[in-house]
């Protein structure tokens, strides 16, 4: 559920003219209570990744985002959003290894600042979903406390976690066999075509068409509303 706290320090510092405007628009967004009646077919899913200079969330640093909307069970390609960010002192053999980015492509992205900013703008209040979350939602958290000092206000849905309450039932939290539920597995498991993988983007669109299907799976399972998605 959301921090409560993290939703009144950003509240505070709107207040006090300490946040951008268009910082404020997203922190307004969440001033009411959600509707966990809502049918999960009227909601907005925002199914995001990113791409980094390696997997320590306090060290590395974003270099992309990508995201992809859900509207219901229906993903909309028109309603999608990519950034890449600018870096000058990401090493050129790092980033190629990792995600194919040179140098020259992160000196030519955005600020950081204004990158986040566009990423809160798209997002809004919206539900997030992500494959293994905890590490995306850190690292965009990472970069709202040293710009504002708060972080992300949304609802989260891990897809990994997702996968395995649909598949297990009610003993989901016990043990799994490693790496059963990595993206590829999940991906090759559902029949979804890979492609353009290890991109923030094309990441997002994968782990879309896994959600989408998740969804579905979940309708079967008795799951409707945003109270049984993000509570049972």
């Amino acid at each position: 559920m959301i921090n409560l706290f993290a939703k009144k320090i950003a509240a505070r510092r709107c207040r006090r003219g300490k946040l951008p405007a268009n910082t404020c628009r997203y922190v307004k967004g969440f001033a009411g209570p959600l509707d966990l009646d809502r049918c999960l077919g009227e909601c907005r899913f925002v199914v995001f990744d990113t791409e980094t200079t390696g997997f320590n969330v306090v060290d590395d640093a974003v270099i992309s985002i990508g995201a992809i909307a859900l509207n219901g069970f229906r993903i909309n390609v028109q309603d999608s959003f990519e950034v890449l960010i600018r870096r000058d002192n990401v090493g050129a053999r790092e980033a190629v290894t990792t995600h194919g980015l040179l140098c020259r492509d992160l000196s030519e992205g955005r600020e950081e600042q204004e990158a986040v900013e566009d990423f809160l703008d798209y997002i809004g209040n919206s539900i997030l979903v992500a494959q293994h979350a905890d590490f995306d939602v850190a690292m965009i958290n990472g970069m709202l406390r040293k710009k504002y000092g708060f972080e992300l206000l949304n609802e989260v849905i891990d897809t990994a976690s997702f996968a395995k309450r649909l598949e297990k039932g009610p003993y989901y939290n016990l043990a799994h066999k490693s790496g059963e539920y990595k993206l590829d597995v999940l991906l090759e498991r559902y029949n979804i075509r890979l492609y353009d993988r290890h991109t923030a983007a094309g990441d997002a669109f994968l782990t879309a068409r896994l959600f989408q299907i998740l969804l579905r799976k979940a309708g079967q399972a008795g799951i409707k509303s945003l109270r049984d998605l993000l509570l049972k």
